[in-house]
C-alpha cells in the first residue's frame, strides 16, 4: 500500500492495528504520550480477567496471543456474605492477562512484534486534541479523558481504588459484589502480579473502601489498607456510544467503545477493534460490517446495566441470577449481559463446585 498513517496510543488496539497495517507494506508512526509502551505507569502492572473466544479471536487479528492469555487455577465469586468457587476445568474461556512494560506482558509481547515489522515509535508525544493528527489517522487513546473531550465522545468518570504487590500465588480470579458498592471489586494474579480494583461509576465512599478492606481481611486472608486512587473514563455515557468513525479520524479501543457496558470488560474488545482500525483504512465498507457485528449487542448490555442499578436487591438477584436460580434462568441472564462483550459470541453457565 506505502501509506502513511499515523496512530495516536502504543496499547493494545494501536499496536494491533500498527501491525496489520505493517504487514501490508503501510509506513506506521506509534505515537504516545508515555515515555515507553506499557500505558500509564499510575495504572499499570495490572491484572485482568476476561471471557475471550481464544482461536476466533487469534485468528481474525492475525496474531496468536496464546502466550499471554492464561486460565486461572482458581475462580471465586461473592454475592455479600455468600462465596462461590469454580473448577478450573469449568472456567470455559476466562483468563488472565498481564498489561503493562514488563516482559510477561501482552504489551511487551505486541511490542516485540511491531519492532519485528520495523515500525516507528514515537514516545513523550503530547497530543491535546485530533485536530494535531493527519487525516485518516487512528486515534487510540484508552482510559484518559482529552481525546473523549476533543472528539466529543460521550464518557463517564469512573472511581477506582487500586492495589499492587508481587506475590508466588498461582493464577486466580475474585470478584465481589455487594449492595454498597455501584460496580465490584475484583483482583486477578499473574506472572507473579496481584493487582485488585474496586470501581464504581460514581465517588467511592470511605465508608465502602473500609467495608472492602473488610471483606478483603475476613474472606481472603489481605488485610491491607494501601490503596491508590485512580480515576479514568470510559465511554458508556449514551446508548449510542459505540462508533468507529469521528470526523475524520478512525477509532480504536476504549474510545470506540468496543467494550462491555455492563461490566466494563475491554481487553478482548482492544484486541479486535486493533484489526477493524486498520481494515478501515484499506477495506472501509468490511470494517463498517465487522464494527456492527462485535458491538451488535452493546445496547442490550447498556439496557441491562440501567435496568439493574435501579433494582432493590440488586446484589441478591445478580446472585440467583448467576449462580443460584435454575440453569435456563442462568443462561438467559448471562447471555443477556455477557453478549455485549466483544467478540464474546456466547458464554457458559458456570457450574457450582464448592460454596465458600
Amino acid at each position: 500500500m506505502g501509506k502513511e498513517i499515523h496512530i495516536l496510543g502504543a496499547g493494545l488496539s494501536g499496536m494491533v492495528a500498527s501491525i496489520d497495517l505493517a504487514r501490508r507494506g503501510c509506513e506506521v508512526i506509534v505515537l504516545d504520550r508515555s515515555a515507553g509502551i506499557g500505558g500509564a505507569g499510575s495504572l499499570h502492572p495490572s491484572v485482568h480477567g476476561t471471557p475471550v473466544k481464544t482461536e476466533r479471536t487469534w485468528s481474525y487479528v492475525g496474531i496468536d496471543l496464546s502466550s499471554c492469555f492464561h486460565p486461572p487455577q482458581d475462580i471465586r465469586f461473592y454475592f455479600g456474605s455468600h462465596g462461590y468457587r469454580i473448577p478450573p476445568g469449568e472456567a470455559h474461556e476466562v483468563y488472565t492477562v498481564e498489561r503493562g512494560n514488563r516482559e510477561s506482558s501482552i504489551d511487551s509481547f505486541l511490542y516485540q512484534k511491531a519492532q519485528e515489522l520495523g515500525i516507528r515509535f514515537e514516545f513523550s508525544q503530547d497530543i491535546k486534541t485530533h485536530r494535531e493528527l493527519p487525516s485518516g489517522s487512528i486515534i487510540a487513546t484508552g482510559l484518559f479523558p482529552e481525546m473523549y473531550d476533543s472528539l466529543q465522545v460521550p464518557s463517564i468518570k469512573v472511581h477506582c481504588y487500586m492495589l499492587r504487590f508481587e506475590t508466588d500465588k498461582s493464577t486466580e480470579i475474585v470478584g465481589y459484589f455487594d449492595d454498597y458498592i455501584g460496580d465490584y471489586y475484583y483482583h486477578g494474579i499473574v506472572n507473579g502480579i496481584f493487582f485488585g480494583l474496586l470501581f464504581q461509576r460514581k465517588p467511592i465512599s470511605r465508608d465502602a473502601l473500609k467495608r472492602c478492606q473488610e471483606f478483603l481481611a475476613e474472606r481472603e486472608g489481605l488485610p491491607i489498607k494501601d490503596w491508590t486512587f485512580l480515576p479514568v473514563w470510559v465511554p458508556v455515557a449514551s446508548i449510542r456510544n459505540p462508533r468507529l468513525f469521528a470526523e475524520d479520524k478512525i477509532l480504536a479501543g476504549t474510545i470506540s467503545g468496543m467494550m462491555d457496558p455492563m461490566m466494563l470488560f475491554g481487553i478482548v474488545g482492544a484486541v479486535l477493534s486493533g484489526k477493524i482500525a486498520a481494515l478501515a483504512i484499506y477495506d472501509r465498507d468490511q470494517a463498517i460490517r465487522d464494527f456492527r457485528f462485535f458491538t451488535r449487542n452493546w445496547r442490550r448490555g447498556y439496557i441491562t446495566r440501567k435496568v439493574f442499578e435501579r433494582l432493590p436487591l440488586r446484589v441478591k438477584i445478580q446472585e440467583r441470577l448467576s449462580f443460584t436460580g435454575s440453569e435456563r434462568l442462568r443462561r438467559l441472564f448471562l447471555q443477556s449481559g455477557k453478549l455485549a462483550i466483544p467478540g464474546v459470541e456466547s458464554y457458559p453457565v458456570l457450574p457450582i463446585i464448592e460454596k465458600l
